[in-house]
């Protein structure tokens, strides 16, 4: 059986060699141990070419406290991107205890149906309900979807502060001047190009004497490109009349 001093290198530049590796894994080890309460200022990761930064994770360059994960994404000529393999992206307060159930984002798909996007609020009360936004795709090629809603399909009202706009509703304002007393007289309202397979028409006179002097106003014809607009009155005073359509 040999003895342990047969085992050593014959000469002292390779044992020497061999100390300084063993001291550099211990010390490898030693700063895994550590790193549970280790303190990093900035963390980088780079590419191969030891240049490009592809991420970094540390305070932010304008001292105000802020700080995060920032991929650098969107870098002539390759883009970066950061990929949340599976499972939730979760947020809530630095406070504990603030919240029962804390905001997400989660994705989800089947493969051959659907995939879906879902942004969660969370909720501070366990009685509370959530608001959600899912964007889902759907398979090939059919139109995709957002919903908007409260967990468990429950209601969810939803406040635009703005003007809303939607591709399948359309309304405007006419000028009727009747042909003839008592006579119904009619406007084309032309150029529309709405979303939706039937449509529905809606038109009111904009008048302070409605039914005495203004008996009438309806919508005809409507499709997705137009609608005929009408009014009648015991006069032949022009009379505004608003139109609405609504394709479904």
């Amino acid at each position: 059986m040999p003895r342990q001093l047969d085992q050593l290198p014959s000469d002292p530049t390779t044992l020497a060699r061999r100390i300084a590796a063993l001291e550099r894994e211990v010390k490898e080890l030693r700063g895994a141990r550590r790193m549970t309460a280790a303190s990093v200022g900035t963390l980088r990761v780079y590419s191969e070419d030891g240049e490009t930064l592809l991420a970094e994770l540390g305070p932010e360059t304008g001292g105000d406290g802020g700080g995060g994960l920032w991929t650098r994404g969107l870098q002539d000529p390759v883009n970066f991107s950061a990929y949340l393999a599976s499972g939730q992206l979760q947020f809530r307060p630095v406070e504990n205890d603030r919240v029962a159930v804390p905001a997400s984002i989660t994705y989800d798909s089947d493969a051959y149906q659907y995939t879906d996007l879902t942004l969660t609020s969370g909720q501070v009360a366990p009685s509370a309900h959530r608001a959600l936004v899912v964007l889902e795709s759907t398979f090939e090629g059919g139109f995709p979807y957002v919903y908007v809603q409260g967990d468990n399909s429950t209601q969810c009202n939803m406040d635009v502060l703005g003007v809303f706009t939607s591709s399948n509703i359309a309304y405007g304002q006419v000028s009727i001047t009747p042909s003839a007393a008592n006579t119904p007289t009619s406007v084309n309202v032309t150029g529309l190009s709405m979303k939706g397979s039937t449509f529905y028409g809606f038109a009111v006179a904009a008048t302070s004497v409605p039914g005495s002097v203004v008996t009438g106003a309806s919508a005809t014809a409507v499709t997705s490109t137009g609608l005929t607009v009408w009014a009648t009155r015991t006069n032949t005073t022009l009379t505004l009349v608003n139109w609405l359509v609504i394709g479904v």
